[in-house]
């Protein structure tokens, strides 16, 4: 089975929050490690984006589901993180 090259990879719906946060760390070495072209650049900033977005949804998409549950359950409060971690 051949393999789907990074950037279709960042669109791919299957795609998991671990391994979207997992090919950014690759992105992130990548830009930070070594000289690139400006054309490879753009193309893993884009590539970074556009996995941050579903990183950034499927977060969403879980604390909605917390939420759901714990507005049903008994003595359960929902508590929110101070923003400065």
């Amino acid at each position: 089975m051949a393999k789907k090259p990074a950037a279709v990879a960042a669109h791919d719906a299957e795609t998991t929050f671990e391994a979207a946060m997992e090919r950014l760390g690759e992105i992130v070495e990548r830009i930070e490690g070594e000289p690139l072209e400006l054309d490879e650049s753009l193309a893993l900033f884009e590539e970074g984006v556009a996995l941050l977005r579903r990183a950034g949804s499927t977060l969403d998409g879980a604390e909605d589901r917390v939420r759901q549950l714990v507005a049903d359950g008994d003595a359960f409060r929902l508590e929110t993180f101070p923003e400065e971690l």
